[in-house]
């Protein structure tokens, strides 16, 4: 029998393990804080993230030692913020991913390098191309949570892969989707939470819905141009790629735009991310983003003007100016 080995303690880990133990899976699930791992299982909720959510316990296995959760499973599962994976990944040995599944659930860039969540790990635990999978949207965690319709999308090149992933994540309020296309739906994941920042941006600075459309336009136009130069030949209408954009543009459960609005509204990027209970992939992503599009040779307004307001610390109602003449 399958046993998944869960890393990462947040809302989007705790919508996952959700799902992976209502289909009565046995769950490893490594949690950093002894208390959290202990609090979850003894009631079924997690008291930090989703503490609506139950958990069926008779599945769950919670755990504060690594090694404990990556040896007892067949299946390693790494849904933490892409900050913190290089920290987690310091002392793990990649002998305990030997031989089984990676999947990725991680929607950011990761390192000093900036590197995709699945290049990342296959080379800092050794996983040939058809042990490794990712998980992406487009969905959001608070609505799994509620058993909301949810379309979730697989990658991974073995179509044996495929199907026992799909196994493992379906149910009755989800529709899962497959794919080859790893680094395309893992660079969409990763494009679209800087696309729910600069919508937030625009909402903070009192834009309305005229404008937002045109952004929105112009972002999905901008995400088929980087897809295309990084080597994926994605169809940009598939609800993968466009689908995972649009939800985090627009949703009130968008981390990534609450965190935008307030940049809109004049907080300060420090004041904006301590006022943050979770994290906002968006912030790191964009610089991740434009380090490795900066040398294509495309324009890319919409990264730009995020990265502009984000790390150069331009005036965001300077930046909207200049970006209202560049959309189409």
């Amino acid at each position: 029998m399958i046993e998944l080995g869960v890393f990462g303690g947040g809302s989007w880990a705790t919508a996952l393990v959700k799902i992976l133990t209502d289909n009565k899976l046995i769950v490893n699930w490594y949690l950093r804080r002894p208390e959290q791992a202990q609090a979850i299982q003894e009631t079924g909720r997690n008291p930090d993230y989703l503490n609506f959510v139950t958990l069926n316990t008779e599945y769950l296995r919670c755990s504060s030692q690594k090694s404990e959760v990556a040896q007892k499973s067949n299946l390693l599962l790494f849904a933490v913020p892409s900050g913190e994976l290089p920290k987690l990944l310091a002392d793990f040995d990649a002998n305990w991913a030997q031989d089984k599944v990676i999947l990725s659930a991680i929607k950011g860039t990761v390192g000093d390098e900036h590197e995709i969540p699945s290049i990342f790990l296959a080379k800092q635990l050794g996983i040939p191309n058809n042990l490794q999978g990712i998980l992406a949207g487009p969905c959001h965690a608070e609505e799994i949570g509620h058993r909301k319709k949810t379309y979730l999308t697989i990658g991974a090149i073995d179509t044996d892969l495929q199907q026992l992933l799909r196994e493992c994540f379906s149910g009755d309020y989800l529709d899962i989707r497959l794919s080859t296309d790893i680094i395309g739906i893992e660079c969409a994941a990763i494009y679209k939470n800087v696309v729910g920042l600069v919508c937030g941006m625009a909402k903070g600075l009192h834009y309305g819905d005229n404008f937002l459309a045109v952004l929105v336009s112009n972002a999905l136009a901008e995400l088929a141009d980087v897809l295309q130069h990084m080597g994926s030949d994605a169809e940009i209408l598939n609800s993968s790629y466009a689908g995972d954009l649009l939800v985090t543009a627009y949703s009130v459960h968008s981390r990534n735009r609450l965190f935008g609005e307030m940049i809109g509204r004049g907080y300060s990027v420090d004041k904006a991310k301590g006022s943050m209970h979770m994290v906002a992939e968006g912030y790191g992503a964009t610089r991740g983003l434009y380090e490795n599009t900066r040398n294509f040779p495309i324009g890319l307004p919409v990264l730009q003007t995020a990265y502009r307001v984000l790390f150069r610390h331009m005036p965001v109602v300077t930046e909207f100016k200049l970006l209202e003449q560049k959309l189409k």
